[in-house]
Parts: structure tokens; C-alpha cells; sequence
């Protein structure tokens, strides 16, 4: 069995109660990790998992609040005795985005390397792999495969399908990624047995940090409640996971409310540390 655990349920607003977007997948003893959003490693180390024991990393796309800490779990992983290549796997231009981050701590990693003498130098090896919707990850019983989504105007976007056996029987995960209402996500989320999908409930206009257009704009590249119920129906899913929630502070009472008006099946509202059996 499988266990999805949610690390940061959280959107580019600060909150000390949802962290930066990320979702940690344990199958066969093993950690895929989706997203790397602000406090990753934090909340790996509450859930009492180093960086060091990451596999491997899943990027859906290139947004700040989902790269935010890739840095912070390469150093810290190699911290706690990461002996093996930091492995990321993510749409075009994830490649130079790691590379650069490199080179703004060139000289920090250089003078630490050299003063701290750690035994694990491997570890600051690193294999970042570009994909499309071709690519596909297949590995100890479990297959991961992208699917493009709509988060235009940012391009590519993607949500993940992850396949495995438990006692014979076929077990479906779907990751959203960031996205509006997309046909695609659907049929790649027929019958899954969890979808875990992003979700945009409102936002107050405030003058002093949004013009007219910011909640118009900010909307229109995610999904409603509303949609998303109709999503999961269509889907015929048999769990719907939330995540992801703009804002991070909304009436959870209302959200439920208006997914069921499409969607009659199990919803969990997900919360930072969460734990879920697939």
C-alpha cells in the first residue's frame, strides 16, 4: 500500500498553517516527492523523513511556490549523508532554473566543501532529466506519467498520473499540478482512486497589492470548487484530495458545500502533515 503524505497544502501567500506547495508519496519504501515548495524540509523533518531519503523529485511546473526550496533539499539532503545523484525530473527549463540556482551559491558550496570535509561529496551530484508528455517514469512497481494541464499563460504545466500494484489490484494517484478546469487532467483521472487536486476559493480585493485585474487574472488559471466538483464526478473518482488553497484561510463549511452540489463522493480537505492510504 501506498501512503500520500501531504507536506505543504499551501499557495504563494505566507501562512504559518499551510507551507509552500509539496506532496510526498512513500511506495515500496521508497519517497517521490511532488513539488518542493517554501518549508519542505521542514515538514519532511516533522514527518520524520531526512532530505537525504528524497528519491526522487517531480516537478509540475516552474511557478515560484513550487520550486521554491529545491535548493534547500539539495543542500540538506547532502547535509544529512545523501550518497547518491539529487534526482529531479520537470518540464522544460528546469534544467537551467537548477543550474542557476547553482551558481548563485557557487562560492558558499565551494568554501563549505572545503572547510566542512564531509565524506559524501557524491551526494553534490545532481541528474535533472527535462520531459514532455511522452516521458514516462516506471520504477520498484510504481509508473509515473505527465500529462499537460491548463495553467497558461504558464507553459508547460503538468499533473502527474502514478500507477502501482496493491495485492494484484491496480491503484490510481492523480496530481493536478496548477491548473484550470482541463479535459485533460479528466481522462487522466478516470476512475483514480485519489485525485489530489488544486483548488482557488476567493480572494479579496485589496487596492494596495492588487490591481483590477490581479483577481480576475489569478483565478482564471486555476480551478473553482464548483469546478472541481464537476471534475471529480465526471472522473468517477473515489477520492477527492484537496491542496493547494488560494488563500490559504477560507470557510471549509462553503468549499465542501459547493463541490458536493457536482460531487456525491469521499472529500478531504487536506491540511499540512496529512497522511493518506491508497
Amino acid at each position: 500500500m501506498s501512503n500520500l503524505i501531504l507536506l505543504g497544502t499551501g499557495c504563494p501567500s505566507p501562512s504559518s498553517l499551510r507551507y509552500g506547495p509539496s506532496t510526498l508519496l512513500v511506495h515500496n519504501e521508497k519517497n517521490y516527492l511532488f513539488d518542493c515548495g517554501s518549508g519542505v524540509t521542514q515538514r519532511l523533518s516533522e514527518a520524520g523523513i531526512k532530505s537525504s531519503e528524497i528519491d526522487v523529485v517531480f516537478i509540475t511546473h516552474l511557478h515560484s511556490d513550487h520550486i521554491m526550496d529545491l535548493y534547500q533539499l539539495y543542500i540538506s539532503g547532502w547535509h544529512q549523508g545523501r550518497n547518491t545523484k539529487f534526482r529531479v525530473i520537470g518540464p522544460k527549463g528546469i534544467k537551467s532554473f537548477f543550474k542557476n540556482i547553482l551558481k548563485a551559491f557557487e562560492q558558499e558550496l565551494k568554501g563549505r566543501v572545503q572547510w566542512e570535509k564531509r565524506p559524501n561529496i557524491e551526494g553534490l551530484n545532481f541528474d535533472i532529466t527535462e520531459i514532455d508528455s511522452s516521458f514516462l517514469f516506471s520504477t520498484h512497481g510504481l509508473v509515473v506519467k505527465p500529462f499537460e494541464v491548463d495553467h497558461y499563460p504558464v507553459v508547460p504545466a503538468y499533473g502527474y498520473q502514478i500507477k502501482h500494484l496493491d495485492d494484484s489490484v491496480e491503484k490510481i494517484l492523480v496530481v493536478s499540478g496548477d491548473t484550470r478546469k482541463s479535459e485533460s487532467l479528466i481522462q487522466n483521472a478516470m476512475e483514480a482512486n485519489v485525485l489530489l487536486h488544486e483548488v482557488f476559493v476567493d480572494l479579496q480585493f485589496d487596492q494596495y497589492r492588487m490591481s483590477k485585474e490581479t483577481i480576475k487574472n489569478v483565478s482564471d488559471y486555476h480551478t473553482s470548487p464548483k469546478e472541481i466538483g464537476e471534475i471529480a464526478k465526471t472522473a468517477n473518482v473515489k477520492k477527492l484530495v484537496l491542496t493547494h488553497f488560494v488563500p490559504p484561510v477560507f470557510d471549509k463549511a462553503k468549499l465542501l458545500k459547493d463541490i458536493s452540489q457536482s460531487y456525491e463522493g469521499e472529500i478531504i480537505i487536506g491540511e499540512d502533515l496529512m497522511s493518506i492510504k491508497i
